[in-house]
């Protein structure tokens, strides 16, 4: 059902609930006075310094800080969402969910995809047990790999059959099921003939991929020999999307008392393989290399990432890979780790051969993200003369900007400036993003000029080219005419800058990344919410974001050029010119998850600012439920703590 839970039906739920029961049945309490005590499930601690107070209907614990009522407990103890918490506490009340008049999101708008991935998983599933070639899969898992049957089911592994349309002919023949099963991935088109289609996964060991909620929403197919691909995952989708996606995190949060932790690995066979020898939270990601919105997405779970790799050169360069995905989303109190196996081996074969302790001290000696980043600062530089002390340090300082201001990024600063013997004023004006200024050059009249993407004025204002090769001509009420309006040399290479290439081509920060996919995707704008609080930010590149934003969402009809016209006097003109001329551009005109990319951009500044949606509704909602002023004062003295955490 689509639309928003209507607070009044929270407050009801919250009335119904009692969070002992709820505490109670996940964790071991003891009666102490007219409160209960446990040992913090958040933490690992030897002494109880989680309270549970039934009268008031919240908990806390003294020694992490954790507390709130019962959704949040939910949350936080079975990594569920707000949404997926409030459904299980009305499932247990026996109450329907309400929701109001609203758009439904992407899996609601395509149920029917899902329903159909779920049979066809149903249907590889029975695969193994039932297909004449049943003893050729046992042997391949059980033998070969050294599964169970408990974890194979865990997994839920199943077996695509030899055979052009054995998934189409055993599910329901009507025009919508295959209609569904085409768009969900399943089947492919032929070539040759319009409207006919083949299963796409034959013969082959299916891996369903889940959503956090446990929807199959795409399949990884292993071949069984040497057939190429050895792995094929489904296509994107309406539902499935790979760059966001981690295969194993549903199994890890289900199967994790516990979870603090997560290991990035590469394979799905990794994943379970660690699983059945009691390393239950493992991830791997779906073909593509580890990146920002996945790490984003973890530390939402956990305080601790591990990014485990091969230790040839394609591991290295993938770790270098994961290093720049980490920067620009680092947090305080969160950390990533990277581990180095031996050539030649993968979590797979090496736990299988030095089994699961000798692999856990393997990852309690993991390198960490300052070694290896200074590690990689110092490759290919010769630390013997000047000229190579300096290099290292720009290289380390390249990587140090990209990060948020947190306290390991101090903690960086200050351990390059004893290893570089550099201060810290120095360092950061040495490799400071120099202000550029734009070169001016008369064109010639009605001469349009795009070069590498470049966006600029000619002498007449009768079109204007943006990034994605768009043209418009101004109308009246644009503020554009012969007597405002700039005059630019193309852009041609980085030269038409009056700054080095190296600056031009630093990566760009997470805010002006966001920026710049609105700019190139001006459409997304409409479909996002930015709080005040974030907007009235005193960051420039806030400001900016901002203003853009405002911008598209009041016209998502217009497009960069529009944008260009109207701010031809702004002082944030060249900074909008320097987004569209970046490298990067490109790479940001071909995503086709621009809204998201921005949207999580959003959350990971709004939850900085304390502003989380859920977490601040919970608090407000634990504050009217207390009605003396001993319990209010208590709680606020526990919100203020949180506060101050969320800023340390």
């Amino acid at each position: 059902m689509a639309g928003r839970i209507p607070d009044q039906f929270i407050d009801e739920l919250l009335a119904r609930t009692d969070i002992t029961d709820v505490v109670a049945s996940r964790i071991s309490l003891k009666k102490t006075g007219q409160n209960y005590s446990a040992l913090c499930p958040f933490h690992n601690e030897k002494s109880p310094s989680f309270s549970l107070n039934p009268n008031k209907q919240f908990y806390y614990c003294f020694g992490c800080g954790a507390g709130g009522n019962a959704i949040s407990f939910l949350m936080e103890h079975d990594h569920l969402d707000f949404v997926e918490s409030i459904e299980l506490l009305a499932k247990d009340a026996g109450l329907e969910v309400p929701r109001e008049q609203g758009t439904p999101d992407r899996y609601e708008q395509n149920a029917g995809l899902l329903n159909i991935l779920t049979e066809s998983a149903t249907f590889f599933q029975k695969q193994l047990t039932t297909h004449p070639e049943k003893n050729k899969i046992k042997q391949y898992l059980a033998e070969d790999r050294g599964l169970s049957g408990q974890i194979a089911k865990v997994f839920g592994l199943g077996f695509a059959p030899p055979g052009w349309d054995n998934l189409l002919k055993n599910l329901e023949q009507k025009a919508e099921t295959q209609e569904h099963l085409f768009q969900a991935g399943m089947l492919i088109e032929k070539k040759d003939n319009a409207g006919h289609f083949y299963d796409r996964f034959r013969d082959r060991v299916m891996f369903p991929i889940r959503d956090s909620r446990g929807r199959v929403i795409a399949f990884g197919g292993r071949a069984f020999g040497d057939e190429k691909p050895k792995y094929l995952n489904s296509p994107e989708t309406p539902i499935f999307h790979k760059s966001q996606e981690l295969y194993g995190l549903y199994e890890a949060k289900q199967n994790t008392p516990t979870l603090d932790h997560i290991i990035v690995v590469e394979g799905y066979m990794d994943v379970i393989v660690l699983a059945q020898h009691g390393i239950t939270y493992s991830v791997a990601t779906l073909g593509t290399s580890i990146n920002s919105q996945h790490i984003q997405k973890l530390f939402k779970l956990v305080s601790k990432i591990t990014l485990c790799f091969d230790g040839d050169k394609a591991g290295r360069s993938a770790a270098i890979r994961g290093l720049e995905a980490s920067l620009s989303v680092m947090q305080d109190q969160k950390q990533v780790r990277f581990l180095f196996l031996p050539e030649g081996e993968d979590p797979d074969s090496l736990i299988r051969k030095e089994g699961k302790e000798l692999f856990l001290n393997r990852l309690d000696d993991s390198s960490s993200l300052a070694h290896v980043l200074f590690k990689h600062a110092r490759q290919d530089v010769t630390l013997s003369d000047e000229e190579g002390e300096a290099q290292f340090a720009q290289n380390a300082m390249h990587y140090i900007q990209q990060m948020p201001e947190c306290t390991l990024k101090s903690v960086l600063i200050k351990q390059l400036t004893e290893q570089s013997g550099i201060d810290s004023k120095s360092l950061s004006i040495t490799t400071q993003k120099p202000k550029y200024q734009v070169q001016t050059q008369p064109q010639a009249p009605h001469e349009n000029h795009m070069s590498n993407g470049a966006i600029y004025h000619n002498e007449s204002p009768a079109h204007y080219t943006d990034a994605s090769g768009e043209s418009y001509t101004p109308t009246p009420s644009t503020p554009y005419s012969k007597k405002n309006k700039k005059q630019f040399k193309p852009f041609k290479d980085e030269a038409s800058f009056n700054f080095p290439k190296q600056a031009f081509l630093k990566p760009l920060s997470q805010i002006d990344n966001a920026t710049l996919c609105l700019l190139l995707h001006p459409h997304t704008a409409q479909e996002l919410d930015v709080s005040d609080p974030l907007l009235r930010q005193p960051n420039p590149e806030i400001q900016t974001f901002g203003k853009v934003w405002r911008y598209f969402n009041k016209h998502p009809e217009r497009n960069a050029g529009h944008l260009l016209g109207y701010w031809i006097n702004s002082t944030d003109y060249d900074s909008i010119l320097y987004l569209l001329n970046h490298p990067d551009a490109h790479t940001k005109l071909q995503i086709s998850n621009a809204k998201q990319e921005v949207k999580d951009v959003i959350n990971s500044m709004e939850e900085k600012l304390g502003l989380n949606a859920s977490s601040q509704r919970l608090k407000n909602q634990g504050k009217e439920t207390i009605k003396d002023s001993e319990g209010r004062t208590e709680l606020l003295q526990w919100m203020e703590q949180m506060r101050k955490k969320k800023r340390l």
